[in-house]
């Protein structure tokens, strides 16, 4: 078997379809460094099945695609196709016959991997399959890439048997053997699944022989049952007629009753409308009332703070006339002493005007700030007032809206509570009909058994006809049944079972009679199920209604709590609005005072303006900080001095007491001002406070008025609740005897029914021939009865037949067993036998690799020896190393030794495992780089000597290796990234330069 031609298209540097012939046993692949020699070597691993990115030096599998260049696009695809001569058939198999035998793959670049085998399209398994044992497989030793030789005589034990395995050809054997212990796993779990099965029919078919037995005792006590349950029947017949005439008339007597205390409760709720309506006009007057007493305490407030100013005012202006009078006298008696005035007594004058009117000015701009930020602070209260206002008439708004909220929650509470106590009276009585009608489910299971059972013994028909009265009355009285519907539903089902069954063995005289049973049963199973579904409907009304009663009582309670937080809030409120009252009366008495000192220094600063004007200086071109440095106290001193100095001059000034004179006229034409500002304050007060007084009296009327109302509301409505209370106490004891009255006649209707059934009537029964009877004793009888019943568990009528159809599964069961036992003792054989082959090849070719080492070895080093030794244990499992010892060195460690020894020392083991199993070919990257000229010679002659039996493919950039070669393959890379051939003949080369 030999590689024809290698065609590679879009894989790595080759990006253009090439061919690579090998038409001799001896080519060399040569070209420099990085011009893709070596991608030959991972073109021919790649298309042979190689998985691993990184033994085909790449980060990803997509790296085997051509990735571009500056002058190309990358490829979208890449695709590798050997060609070999098989025409020796060394490949056996389906695909000895072919000549020559094309390997291919392609692969695109989102991963998509394809193999075929002459064109036809199949698994990577399948190719790695026809290498096997070749030394072309998976774990091959024909194919030595650069790095590969120092690896394989540093392997471990365990990957160096790998080596002998794949020449031995044991890659087959233990192909089969893995491929043999998978069908023996899946064996075992097959035969642990049938084993379960066959347990667990072994189990059923126990339990259908108890079934069998429990049906026997069925039927047996069916009849017992049947005849306490007609006694029970006549009995409650009697008893429900005599209960139903004595509840009828307690009805009607209640209804009288109830309608009476409805006209009460009517008549209460409109006595509480016209309360509260009188309420909202008493609460509507009080609150005008309210709001006017405290507007006027506002204004008492106001007139007396500005009585207590003006009086202020008046008692300052009195005291700065009498000073004026003083002053004007003093002047009077001076004049006669005063003719001029001395200039500097002028000027002191002047600057003791200018600096009072300076303060004066400056202690009035202080004043007016303060007068300016009471106003603000004024106006914010008054604001904060009337906010306390609206505070109160939104709680009370509220307060109104909460009252009528209460009352519609309390009604919504008693609603409620009618509710649950009807629904629960409801469903007690429904418990009561389920009772009653699962008896007679089970009556009519036995009337019809025992009708069935007389029809195929060809009987008479008139059981039959009487267990089907009873069939027809049971699916009358489940229209008003809510009953446990799965419970129902189960013994529907069983009976259904049991009427199928009894229908297969029937005559056919009684086939339309049994369609008629089987439709009633029908008929019954529809009506089972409408009746459980009745009363899952009201157990979830029940249950609603139970949760909006919690709600409602949570409402009740939660209006109650709200109604004193409004009382409580309502009363914080009118107290922070009584005292934002007395705030502002207070903030509106302090401006009054402020204003009173404002005109007193405004009066200052008049009269300093007097002096000024007559030095005809102005107040605004005064600068205060030429005059910072003036005492007035001196200045005044000063004055005194001049004055007194001069005071025997006999010029008089006669100016002083004029000015005194019009001061006092401004003073006594403030203060009569104020007298009449006081006066007329003092009478308005009065009147307010009559109105105040007026006011107050109306607002406790008011008030007191209130209370009653209040009061008379409260009264009211618990005689309301009282009579409310009443009347659902009567509602709910005529609704529970309602629901006993229906109980009873239901019960009359369904022993009535069950009599007929039986061929009786009420009327034709003699109560004196029951009067023994007690129906306590009955119904214990009956319980018994039943309790055997119930004791058998679900009945199997069908268990016979089951019987034999788990049977015969049992046997099939058995059959496959054996199969499969006797398929699990072959495959074990067969591994025995795989392994005993496979030891016996091992064993043959490990020591036929052994003995043609030590004859390799030699010729290569020139002398020395090396040898392969089997580490302890079974051979088919223990690892093999590799022991060298180079000519006139001592026995030394692998790695000890040289590079170029290394290289040797692999190569001896490579051909050696040639010798035993000559691959198709053997490709060698660089192996002889690290050999010197003679050993370089030494490998080449055993190339050439080995090439008549296997294909030697070598990279290499020795000249030795190149010379010895038959044909040489050249590849270039003239385009960057993309790689060429050129191929060589040697021979022919040699014969052309020769002639």
């Amino acid at each position: 078997m030999q590689l024809k031609h290698i065609k590679l298209a879009g894989f790595k540097s080759f990006v253009d379809p090439t061919r690579i012939s090998f038409p001799t046993n001896m080519v060399a692949v040569v070209g420099p460094n990085g011009c893709g020699k070596s991608n030959v070597i991972d073109a021919v691993r790649w298309v042979l099945g190689e998985l691993s990115a990184k033994n085909l030096r790449g980060d990803s599998m997509s790296d085997v695609i051509f990735n571009g260049s500056d002058l190309r696009k990358p490829s979208g695809q890449c695709s590798i196709e050997l060609l070999f001569d098989n025409s020796m058939g060394k490949l056996g198999g389906e695909y000895a016959k072919y000549n020559e035998i094309s390997i291919k793959r392609l692969m695109t670049r989102d991963g998509q991997s394809n193999y075929s085998i002459n064109n036809t399209s199949c698994r990577r398994k399948d190719v790695q399959d026809i290498f096997l044992g070749t030394g072309l497989g998976p774990r091959s030793y024909a194919i030595i890439e650069q790095g590969m030789v120092s690896k394989i005589v540093s392997a471990k034990p365990e990957e160096m048997r790998t080596f002998i395995e794949e020449a031995a050809g044991i890659s087959k054997y233990k192909e089969r053997r893995k491929e043999t212990e998978q069908r023996i796993k899946k064996t075992k779990e097959n035969l642990s699944r049938v084993l379960d099965i066959r347990d667990e029919i072994k189990r059923l078919i126990n339990r259908l022989q108890n079934q069998a037995n429990a049906a026997e005792k069925y039927k047996k006590f069916q009849i017992e049952e049947k005849d306490l349950k007609l006694n029970i029947s006549i009995l409650n017949s009697l008893s429900a007629k005599a209960q139903k005439d004595k509840l009828s008339s307690q009805i009607s007597s209640l209804a009288n009753q109830i309608t009476v205390k409805s006209a009460e409760v009517e008549t209460q709720q409109s006595t509480i409308d016209q309360i509260r309506t009188e309420h909202s006009s008493v609460l509507s007057a009080f609150e005008i009332a309210q709001k006017n007493f405290y507007s006027i305490g506002a204004d008492i407030a106001r007139y007396e703070a500005n009585i207590q100013n003006l009086s202020k005012t008046e008692s300052q202006t009195k005291a700065d006339l009498a000073t004026a009078k003083e002053s004007y006298s003093r002047a009077i008696e001076k004049e006669s002493s005063f003719d001029t005035l001395n200039p500097k007594e002028n000027e002191l004058k002047l600057n003791i005007a200018i600096l009072k009117a300076l303060q004066a000015n400056e202690q009035k701009q202080k004043l007016e700030i303060q007068i300016n930020d009471l106003e603000s602070s004024i106006l914010l209260k008054s604001d904060e007032v009337q906010k306390h206002q609206g505070t109160i008439e939104k709680i009370k708004n509220d307060h109104a809206s909460l009252s009528a909220s209460f009352d519609e929650a309390q009604s919504t509470f008693s609603s409620i509570s009618t509710d649950i106590a009807r629904q629960e009276a409801n469903l007690q009585n429904l418990e009561k009909l389920e009772a009653q009608s699962l008896s007679d489910l089970e009556r009519a299971k036995a009337s019809y058994q025992a009708a069935l059972e007389k029809e195929s013994n060809q009987e008479n028909l008139s059981p039959k006809e009487k267990a089907m009265n009873l069939l027809d009355n049971i699916l009358e009285s489940l229209g008003n049944l809510g009953s446990n519907g799965d419970s129902i539903k189960s013994k529907a089902l069983e009976l259904k079972a049991a009427l199928t069954s009894i229908l297969k063995i029937a005559s056919d005289q009684s086939k339309s009679m049994t369609d008629e049973y089987l439709q009633r049963q029908n008929r019954l199973e529809e009506t089972l199920l409408q009746t459980a579904e009745k009363k899952s409907q009201i157990e979830k009304e029940l249950v609603l209604f139970s949760a909006k009663k919690v709600e409602s009582e949570g409402s009740l309670d939660s209006y109650k709590s709200k109604k004193s937080e409004v009382n409580e809030l309502i009363r914080k409120s009118e107290e922070l609005k009584s005292g934002s009252s007395i705030e502002l009366r207070s903030l509106e008495s302090q401006k009054n005072n402020l204003k009173l000192d404002l005109r007193t220094f405004e009066v200052n600063l008049e009269n300093a303006s007097i002096i000024l004007e007559k030095a005809e200086v102005k107040i605004s071109e005064i600068n205060p900080s030429d005059f910072a440095s003036l005492d007035l106290a001196n200045l005044e001193n000063s004055l005194a001095e001049i004055q007194s100095s001069i005071s025997a001059l006999s010029s008089i000034n006669l100016a002083a007491p004029d000015e005194y004179l019009s001061r006092q006229n401004n003073l006594t034409e403030l203060l009569q001002q104020t007298e009449l500002k006081k006066n007329e304050a003092n009478q308005e007060l009065a009147i307010l406070i009559q109105k105040s007084a007026s006011a107050e009296g109306e607002l406790n009327t008011i008030r007191q008025k209130q209370s009653k109302v209040d009061e008379s509301i409260r009264d009211n409505e618990n005689k309301k609740s009282i009579a409310s209370l009443d009347l659902r106490a009567l509602e709910e004891q005529s609704n529970n005897l309602k629901l006993d009255f229906r109980t009873f006649e239901v019960n009359l209707d369904n022993a009535s029914q069950a009599l007929t059934r039986a061929g009786l009537a009420i009327g034709d029964i003699n109560p004196e021939e029951f009067k023994d009877m007690d129906i306590s004793n009955l119904e214990q009888s009956l319980a018994g009865v039943q309790a055997k019943i119930i004791s058998l568990g679900a009945i199997n009528l069908a268990a016979p037949d089951e019987i034999a159809e788990e049977s015969q599964r049992m046997e099939e069961l058995d059959a496959q067993l054996e199969d499969l036992n006797e398929a699990l003792e072959k495959l074990q054989g067969a591994i025995k036998k795989i392994d005993a082959e496979s030891k016996l090849k091992f064993d043959e070719s490990f020591h036929a690799v052994n003995s043609k080492i030590q004859e390799i070895f030699p010729k290569l080093f020139g002398g020395g020896r090396a040898a392969l030794e089997l580490l302890e244990g079974d051979s088919l499992n223990s690892g093999i190393t590799l022991t060298a010892q180079p000519p006139g060195k001592k026995n030394a460690t692998i790695s000890q030794l040289s590079g170029g020894e290394k290289a040797m020392t692999a190569l001896s083991l490579v051909f050696a495992l040639f010798e035993l199993n000559p691959a198709p070919f053997c490709l060698l990257d660089e192996v002889d780089a690290p050999l010197d000229d003679l050993n370089a010679t030494r490998f080449v002659a055993m190339v050439e000597e080995m090439s008549d039996r296997v294909q030697f493919i070598f990279i290499t950039h020795n000249k030795i290796s190149m010379e010895k070669s038959d044909h040489l393959m050249g590849v270039t890379m003239q385009e960057a990234g993309v790689s060429r051939v050129v191929s060589v003949d040697v021979k022919e080369a040699l014969k052309l330069a020769a002639s």
